[in-house]
């Protein structure tokens, strides 16, 4: 499932980076330029980019601070689009990965076993389709968020880096402190985990809905949402350590995932598509492919968790404690509950 997601995404999103850097120099604004440039009448033309009072400092930090919001709101948009392809394409796995994981007791199901007990309710096969509407229409705005705010912090940030302790620090003396490689690992990990603490307190709710519908406790979505309400009012949609165990699994997820995407494409999506880059959005597939799998793999534990503290009980049973349940997890199940 995080494979495919994040297939989706970034082939979505490396699709719109492409376009928006061939558009970032318009023909009008290179004549522009070059008017500025080329000497009239036998002396050189006053370039009226700076004013008087502008340092070149801030007319580069405006411009970049432009250039991220635009970059943030592309992604935004790309990152919604390919979260409701993505939840809709997945939702079987989807609700039988919560199937399995819910299963409490010391009792594991395989995919068949949790496909059966899946379509063996009133419904049949649709089942496998719970809780679709509401995770596709609450995705969009949260991986939306996540994704637009990683952008902007990633742009910014990595500036921010680069100018105090990278190549581009102002004084020439100095050398910089750490290389450009290793500030943009930092950069990336650091945006990742913002966006991610932003975006998780729009997860909770749609998750705990979802996840109720996928586990077969209410029919509708509706019959969800007026139960819960009734039951325990904004608190059943932000249960005890639900919103802490979305962040301990999103942040890992996120870092994991990006790093590895970032490493694949430097080191074999540029290489690869340097003769013919006409297939670049299948290497950049291959690789969204891969590092989304890498990530789903390394914070698969921290998702058993996640649907056991969200569905209905999960709080009075744990007491909304990560430690407790994973401590209940794993002596039920031992390692391979996880």
């Amino acid at each position: 499932r995080g494979v495919i997601i994040s297939a989706l995404y970034l082939l979505l999103l490396s699709a719109q980076i492409s376009h928006a850097k061939l558009s970032i120099i318009s023909p009008k604004a290179t004549s522009n330029l070059l008017s500025q440039a080329v000497p009239r009448g036998g002396g050189w033309a006053k370039a009226k980019v700076l004013t008087a009072n502008q340092h070149p400092t801030t007319a580069t930090t405006s411009s970049s601070s432009s250039s991220a919001v635009t970059e943030g709101l592309k992604n935004t948009l790309a990152s919604g689009l390919a979260a409701a392809c993505s939840k809709t394409i997945l939702a079987p796995f989807d609700t039988l990965k919560t199937v399995q994981q819910h299963v409490a007791g010391g009792k594991s199901l395989g995919l068949m076993e949790a496909t059966r007990k899946v379509v063996s309710r009133p419904g049949g096969i649709i089942n496998l389709y719970a809780g679709l509407g509401v995770a596709a229409l609450g995705s969009m705005p949260s991986v939306g968020l996540y994704f637009g705010v990683y952008s902007y912090c990633k742009k910014t940030i990595g500036e921010t880096l680069q100018i105090t302790f990278g190549s581009k620090r102002s004084d020439i003396e100095q050398s910089a402190v750490c290389s450009d490689r290793t500030l943009q690992t930092l950069t990336i990990m650091t945006s990742a985990a913002i966006g991610n603490t932003v975006a998780s307190f729009s997860r909770v709710p749609y998750e705990v809905v979802k996840q109720s519908l996928q586990t077969g406790q209410y029919s509708s979505t509706l019959q969800a949402m007026s139960n819960m309400w009734k039951d325990g009012g904004m608190r059943s949609f932000f249960p005890l350590g639900g919103v802490s165990i979305q962040m301990v699994r999103d942040i890992p997820y996120a870092i994991f995932t990006l790093l590895s995407y970032e490493f694949i494409k430097e080191n074999w999506v540029l290489k690869r598509t340097q003769e013919d880059p006409s297939k670049r959005w299948l290497y950049d597939m291959v690789a969204g492919a891969t590092a989304g799998g890498i990530g789903s793999y390394l914070t698969n534990p921290m998702d058993v968790i996640k649907t056991r503290l969200q569905t209905t009980g999960g709080a009075s049973d744990y007491g909304g404690s990560i430690m407790k349940c994973a401590a209940v997890v794993l002596e039920e199940g031992g390692p391979a509950a996880f």
